[in-house]
């Protein structure tokens, strides 16, 4: 339905697009489109994308704040929490969702790719 999808954009002070994550609102209901079915009501992070060159400068960290705040914001459905996968071989971004207030839930999926590699699922549950 309407809603269930929401691009966030961080841009340049020029006007370029440096970075982007998009929301999934996912519901037990739903047709599985990652991992496993959701077991509640939860926002789910994908697409995220931020140029090399502002890496490191808080872009990361604002879009992130701005994506979840609006994930919560939701009254109908409710999130009970906020999910992302991470690719096992990607150290540095699991240290910044870690950082942000993600962990492991021990779930995994198989990779793109047909390597054998694995995506980790991360959650931040909803605090109160």
């Amino acid at each position: 339905g309407p809603g269930r999808v929401r691009q966030f954009v961080a841009e340049s002070p020029d006007g370029e697009w440096v970075g982007s994550v998009t929301v999934l609102v996912e519901s037990p209901v739903d047709e599985v489109r990652f991992g496993e079915a959701s077991p509640v009501d939860q926002a789910h992070l994908v697409g995220v994308f931020v140029r090399p060159e502002v890496r490191g400068t808080g872009v990361t960290e604002a879009l992130f704040r701005e994506a979840v705040a609006w994930a919560w914001s939701l009254s109908a459905p409710r999130m009970e929490r906020v999910r992302l996968y991470v690719h096992e071989k990607n150290p540095r971004a699991a240290a910044f969702y870690r950082k942000f207030g993600f962990v492991p839930s021990g779930q995994r999926i198989p990779a793109p790719g047909d390597r054998g590699e694995q995506e980790l699922e991360y959650v931040l549950g909803r605090e109160g």
